[in-house]
């Protein structure tokens, strides 16, 4: 009964915790130019409806890249200088990228990193530049709850993802997937976006795949 209740006790402090995350995260992004909501109701309906491990999951996945946006504005650098962004992510991770995957990387790209497990915990700065999620949706939402498109390329993406955390694909791959519809499922905005993934690698720790990432370009409707 005791550790019922101090479940009971926890989940209004991850609430608070979560809530102020999303909003200074907010206001770094805001410092960059951009207009990112923490969310839409700050009772956090989402981030409730979640279980305590994926609170816990939500809350670190948050403060990491808070930290890593704070640490890189400390280090007098833009958030918009995506291979330096990119990189102070993947080292704060101990994350190793194939070795020309940065000479790949175009200023105009969105970059995405993902976890093993496919848990998106990184996105460049392009990304929040098209997106009308908040923060609150982007970290409590699972990816296919967010976004649509095409049966067939989704297949195809998963399929790539698959064959990447697997250490299918050496190196840094070329994407022949091609320009394809893409649109936001449940945001405020239900924006649509002409996207074509690019280049995709998978990330080592230590030697062992651990995750990986890719880039798109994406144009709004």
């Amino acid at each position: 009964m005791q550790s019922a209740q101090g479940a009971q006790k926890q989940t209004p402090d991850k609430v608070e915790r979560f809530r102020l995350l999303c909003e200074r995260l907010a206001l770094v992004l805001q410092k960059e130019g951009l207009s990112v909501k923490p969310y839409r109701d700050p009772a956090l309906p989402h981030f409730n409806q979640l279980n305590e491990s994926q609170k816990d999951i939500a809350l670190h996945t948050l403060k990491d890249y808070l930290e890593i946006c704070q640490e890189a504005h400390a280090e007098s650098f833009s958030l918009k200088d995506s291979p330096r962004f990119c990189w102070k992510a993947l080292r704060r991770w101990g994350l190793i990228p194939a070795s020309d995957f940065f000479d790949k990387l175009e200023e105009s790209d969105s970059v995405e990193v993902y976890t093993d497990e496919g848990l998106q915990v990184f996105r460049n700065l392009r990304f929040f530049e098209v997106c009308t999620y908040t923060l609150e949706e982007l970290y409590s939402l699972e990816w296919w709850k967010l976004y649509g498109r095409e049966e067939s390329v989704t297949r195809s993406l998963f399929s790539i993802s698959l064959d990447l955390i697997n250490g299918h694909i050496p190196g840094t791959m070329k994407f022949d997937t091609g320009k394809h519809e893409l649109w936001e499922l449940s945001s405020e905005g239900m924006r649509r976006f002409v996207v074509e993934p690019r280049h995709a690698c998978s990330l080592r720790r230590n030697g062992e795949i651990r995750g990986f990432l890719f880039t798109t370009t994406v144009d709004c409707l």
